[in-house]
């Protein structure tokens, strides 16, 4: 297991003061994949392990959830999504990158990643700054600016990979003390974020993408998937529409 991410200097001077990585303990191609994604930057991660599906006990479950809408898969993503911002509470940490084991990193990720946190620091707290691309969804090119990368909007982009700190996870896991949900963590954040007043920002370009999206690996939270092939090509299909040809009219 991983120890406290070592960050390049560069890296901290801009704010980031860790790397945490959801998991799942028997998942080790997911975490030799993202091992391997980091260390192309020169970065490691300290993964999350705690609460697998099987290690969920009644009081958490109680204390987290309600209604049967959601699968102990996604109560297990849930949990450890939890577990992380804990660990960033806990630890004061201004700024952290969360990633999801799956997430698969552009080659020109670190540009991405020092210009979210340094763009990002013009933005007053709380705020929380998605650099994945939420399976295809992107600001529209009518709403951009030249030289500008982060914009706001009203919900994430899934929660393969984004940036928070310490003021944000506390008052996500306040909402979540006192609300237990049923739904899947990336629409639970969106609720809490609008109700407690996180401002939620998207990278453009987006330099992450989730492999349980774009065919690298099967998704396991969803009772019914598609072949890796054939999801892979409706993620490029989807991902030409949405983020060049609806572009031309947006």
């Amino acid at each position: 297991m991983h120890g406290k991410l070592t960050v390049p200097p560069d890296l901290r001077r801009l704010g980031l003061d860790g790397i945490l990585i959801i998991n799942v303990r028997s998942f080790v191609e997911r975490r030799k994949h993202i091992d391997a994604q980091l260390a192309r930057f020169g970065l490691e991660g300290e993964f999350v392990h705690d609460f697998d599906a099987t290690d969920i006990d009644p009081d958490t479950d109680r204390a987290y959830f309600k209604g049967t809408g959601l699968r102990p898969g996604q109560k297990s993503c849930s949990l450890k999504h939890v577990v992380a911002l804990k660990r960033i509470q806990e630890r004061g940490w201004r700024r952290s990158l969360v990633l999801e084991d799956d997430a698969v990193l552009s080659d020109d990720f670190m540009a991405g990643l020092a210009q979210a946190l340094k763009e990002g620091a013009s933005y007053a707290n709380p705020r929380v700054i998605y650099l994945g691309c939420g399976a295809n969804q992107y600001t529209p090119r009518s709403e951009r600016v030249a030289g500008q990368r982060l914009y706001r909007n009203s919900r994430g982009r899934l929660t393969d990979s984004y940036l928070i700190g310490s003021v944000e996870a506390g008052l996500r896991l306040d909402w979540m003390a006192r609300n237990p949900t049923e739904l899947p963590i990336d629409l639970a954040f969106d609720k809490m974020d609008h109700d407690v007043g996180i401002a939620i920002l998207w990278l453009e370009d987006p330099v992450v993408e989730q492999g349980s999206k774009n065919g690298a690996f099967r998704n396991t939270l969803e009772p019914v998937t598609r072949d890796p092939f054939v999801q892979r090509f409706h993620f490029n299909w989807k991902k030409l529409w949405q983020k060049r040809v609806r572009q031309l009219w947006r």
